[in-house]
């Protein structure tokens, strides 16, 4: 065995440190100073990973507030001062900008650090246990009683939900012997208004199973949460609030408030998971929306968030999204709130063919793509065609670079902010907002 020491801190908060063989390895949950007794451990045939014995520390961790930080694969930041981890994450993407395409961004950090998310997804494995899985290794369940980075609401009902299974393990989902059902546990939790709803996820059929009439009823004697809902997809199947869904009690969505707008939320759908924190984008798309604008382009729309928000603002809509259930709410929605304005939601993936998109008079443009971008066909459309004015939100700044680099030869950048809405992790939030040049 070998002793290294962690010499600096990457964007992802990693730590730095030099093998005994010389390369450079990135190691989570440690700090500059600190020693680590490390070896060689084999995998595969031709090939070798470092694994960490011990960790001498060499500063305290009176920063973190998580007792399970370390091993929980979420935050990986709670160990370093908040203004260190804005510089690290923050820095790169900033000077990336400006170094490769002249382009200089505002950063605003987060005025809340804990208690933000309004969403949690919890693994849920016999023990009973319930958790996160640990980082790097998918198999193993962290269990967590109390989550530091979610509110106080969803912390209880936490607790109550993993009172509930202490009583009746054995309607929890085994993957090995394939017996029981439960799998996931989500907790949504709505920040500007009262509503939140717990979805539980189990194996598809196990419904009918003897076991749940007397699991449903002790939901509803000792659960106090308003909304319950239970869903079931395929035993594989390892994805959580999703699939065919059962109301126990209460509704199948959760009612948010953003921006003085009412937005329904459907137990299976993506919404913000920082809605508060995602305010700095909102606002500077909101104060910088042309007056003239008859015309709105929403494309990868989703649910027609940004339609949603921003529709009173243009006399038609279209909104493009690849998901067909998320077409459906976004049109279903649309017309609800504005009855009587024109619009049109459309499937397509954009990323195949660009056939569908429709260029109006006076249009602007809002995009936000997947983390891996917009892609190349929606870039030299942008190009090409794109309208006078373009905002281009992103969860992805490093991709965001590359996909303006295609456009950016025919537009003016106007201005921009990168913000911070999830603090502790690595993960950002872009816009940049961008005026076709004259011809």
């Amino acid at each position: 065995m070998d002793k290294v020491i962690v010499e600096s801190l990457d964007s992802d908060f990693s730590g730095i440190v030099t093998a005994p063989n010389g390369k450079k390895v990135n190691v989570f949950f440690a700090y500059p100073g600190d020693e680590l007794t490390v070896e060689y451990v084999k995998r595969r045939p031709r090939q070798r990973s470092l694994r960490i014995n011990e960790t001498i520390r060499n500063h305290e961790w009176n920063l973190v507030k998580c007792n399970v930080f370390g091993e929980c694969g979420g935050c990986t930041g709670q160990h370093i001062e908040y203004k260190e981890q804005l510089k690290l994450k923050f820095s790169p993407i900033l000077e990336g900008f400006q170094n490769e395409l002249g382009i200089s961004i505002h950063s605003i950090p987060s005025e809340q650090i804990y208690e933000y998310r309004s969403r949690m997804d919890f693994s849920v494995f016999p023990g009973p246990t319930i958790g996160q899985r640990q980082r790097g290794n998918f198999r193993k369940v962290v269990p967590i009683t109390s989550c530091s980075i979610q509110s106080p609401w969803a912390n209880k009902a936490l607790k109550d939900v993993q009172f509930i299974l202490n009583q009746m393990p054995e309607i929890i989902w085994d993957r090995r012997s394939e017996e029981g059902g439960l799998k996931y546990l989500t907790i949504r939790k709505a920040q500007n208004t009262n509503d939140g709803i717990l979805i539980f996820t189990f194996t598809d059929g196990f419904e009918s199973h003897p076991s749940m009439e007397k699991f449903r009823n002790l939901c509803l004697e000792s659960l106090t949460q308003e909304s319950l809902v239970y869903c079931y997809n395929r035993p594989k199947s390892e994805v959580s609030a999703s699939g065919r869904p059962e109301v126990l009690r209460g509704k199948s969505t959760f009612t948010e408030l953003v921006l003085g707008r009412t937005f329904e939320i459907p137990f299976d759908s993506f919404f913000q998971p920082n809605p508060n924190g995602f305010l700095p984008i909102l606002s500077f798309i909101k104060e910088r929306l042309p007056k003239s604008g008859k015309n709105l382009i929403d494309l990868f729309c989703g649910n027609g968030f940004f339609s949603l928000l921003y529709g009173e603002s243009f006399e038609h809509i279209d909104g493009y999204e690849l998901t067909e259930s998320s077409i459906e709410i976004a049109s279903k929605i649309f017309e609800k709130k504005y009855p009587n304005k024109s619009h049109t939601f459309q499937i397509a993936n954009l990323f195949m063919s660009i056939e569908q998109l429709k260029l109006r008079e006076n249009a602007t443009l809002i995009l936000d793509p997947p983390r891996a971008g917009a892609g190349k066909l929606v870039n030299q459309w942008i190009r090409d065609f794109g309208p006078e004015y373009v905002f281009y939100v992103s969860c992805n700044p490093y991709s965001q670079k590359e996909d303006v680099s295609i456009f950016l030869p025919k537009y003016d950048f106007v201005d921009g902010i990168i913000i911070d809405p999830y603090p502790h992790t690595p993960h950002t939030e872009s816009v940049l907002f961008f005026q076709r040049k004259p011809i």
